[in-house]
């Protein structure tokens, strides 16, 4: 149940993505403020070892206000928000953590918690391009990690279809990659060595498509990251590189 709860929340937060294009004003009229329903499929691949990947069935819920957006426990508020410029308070969990219950790796493993992080997005538009620089701390002091992200996002309109590759810079600092992939001296074992995470930079290769609807829109949303070595020398991965795909519908009350 754990891990169909965090493909879940992992799946709302494309949303967000949605929601943008529903506050630039040429596109208000299309995408009223209110509630969203919507349901989808998510396939996601794992890098942590005794995990496989996963398609899943997702339902949807959601709010998209003025300022005050909502997508489960994903929260959003808009400091500032104009034809090309975006300052938001972000509010979000992480679903990094784990238990040795959730596979047999993790054996005599300490668990690693789920947390809370708190930040900022700054995001700005010039016509069809976007670019995007994010900051989030742990606020739970789970991990006391911090995260940065950089994006790159370039729209194409091909009819009614909108079409959105996006290119992602992810850096993770030593508190938090070591905390979610590092093994302690106690928890070593001959096949699960000791490991110390550094700090690491993940890159994504994202493509979007949307597609409205009279009641909605129907969104796809393609994404392969590659983990830095921070990551990917954890003796708990087993890969260094994840493709997840989504589809979905939003609709709106």
């Amino acid at each position: 149940m754990k891990k169909l709860f965090i493909l879940i929340i992992l799946s709302m937060t494309n949303l967000t993505l949605a929601q943008d294009d529903a506050n630039q004003p040429e596109q208000r009229p299309g995408f009223p403020q209110g509630f969203i329903y919507g349901a989808g499929v998510a396939f996601n691949q794992q890098i942590y070892k005794g995990f496989d990947q996963r398609t899943i069935a997702i339902p949807l819920v959601g709010y998209v206000g003025e300022k005050f957006n909502v997508f489960g426990p994903f929260i959003n508020y808009s400091m500032i928000r104009n034809d090309e410029w975006n300052i938001d308070l972000n509010l979000s969990p992480r679903f990094n953590g784990y238990d040795e219950e959730d596979s047999d790796f993790f054996s005599g493993m300490k668990e690693r918690k789920d947390s809370l992080d708190a930040g900022f997005t700054f995001k700005y538009n010039p016509n069809t391009w976007s670019y995007q620089f994010k900051a989030l701390t742990d606020v739970l002091s789970k991990s006391s990690g911090s995260e940065y992200e950089f994006n790159v996002a370039k729209k194409f309109k091909s009819k009614a279809l909108t079409i959105e590759p996006s290119v992602s810079i992810n850096r993770l600092n030593h508190n938090l990659v070591d905390y979610y992939y590092g093994v302690t001296a106690d928890e070593a074992t001959e096949l699960r060595p000791y490991y110390e995470g550094l700090s690491t930079t993940n890159k994504s290769l994202n493509l979007s498509l949307s597609h409205p609807i009279p009641i909605g829109l129907v969104r796809l949303d393609l994404s392969n990251t590659w983990y830095g070595s921070g990551i990917a020398n954890s003796s708990l991965v087993d890969d260094d590189k994840a493709l997840s795909a989504r589809l979905f519908f939003i609709g709106f009350f």
